[in-house]
C-alpha cells in the first residue's frame, strides 16, 4: 500500500468515525433542503430575480439595436455595392468591421455583468437565509441540513424541508421590511 492510499484510508475511517460520533452525540437528525428552490420560490429571490430580468431585457434591447445599426450598414454596402468608389467601400467595411467588434466586446461584457449579478444576488439570499435556516434547525432538533440542489437520487419527502424554510424566510423578509417601513 503506497502512503498516499494509506493517507486517504486513514483519513477516510477518521471521517466514518467523526460522522459517527457526531451522529451519537447530538439528536442525529436530517433534513434536506433544496437551496436553488429557495433562492427561485422565495419572495425575495423572485424580487431580486425580476429586477435582474428587466435589467437583461434592457441590455438585449441596446445590442439588438447595435445588431440592426451593422445589418442596415451591410445591406447599404450590398445596395450600394455598384456606384461606390473603392475607398467609401473600405470605409464602410472597416465602419461595419469596427462595429460588428464593439458588439461582441459588449455582449461579453454583458454576459459577465449577468454572470456576476446572478452571483450576487445567490450570496444575498444566501446571507439573509442562513440565519433563519441556523434557527430552523436549532427549533426543531435539526443536527444536519444537506442541500440537494443538485442531483440526488433519492429524497424522502418526510426530511425535506425547503418549503417550511421559504416559508419561514418569506414571514423573516416580511418582518424586516414592516419593522423597518414603520421606523
Amino acid at each position: 500500500m503506497s502512503t498516499k492510499n494509506f493517507i486517504l484510508s486513514l483519513l477516510a475511517g477518521v471521517s466514518i468515525l467523526s460522522a459517527s460520533a457526531f451522529a451519537q452525540s447530538s439528536n442525529g437528525k436530517v433534513a434536506v433542503l433544496n437551496y436553488s428552490a429557495v433562492i427561485r420560490e422565495s419572495s425575495e429571490g423572485k424580487r431580486l430575480f425580476a429586477e435582474f430580468e428587466k435589467m437583461v431585457a434592457a441590455k438585449r434591447t441596446e445590442l439588438q439595436q447595435k445588431t440592426n445599426e451593422i445589418s442596415t450598414l451591410q445591406r447599404q454596402l450590398v445596395e450600394q455595392s455598384a456606384s461606390l468608389n473603392p475607398d467609401a467601400q473600405r470605409a464602410l467595411n472597416r465602419n461595419i468591421e469596427s462595429k460588428n467588434t464593439q458588439l461582441k466586446r459588449d455582449q461579453e461584457d454583458a454576459q459577465k455583468e449577468f454572470t456576476a449579478r446572478q452571483q450576487q444576488i445567490v450570496r444575498q439570499i444566501a446571507n439573509q437565509l442562513r440565519p433563519v435556516v441556523a434557527k430552523y434547525a436549532q427549533e426543531n432538533q435539526i443536527s444536519l441540513i444537506v442541500n440537494f440542489s443538485q442531483e440526488v437520487f433519492f429524497v424522502n419527502p418526510a426530511i425535506e424541508i425547503t418549503q417550511e424554510v421559504i416559508d419561514q424566510f418569506n414571514n423573516s423578509a416580511a418582518s424586516a421590511g414592516s419593522t423597518s417601513g414603520s421606523q
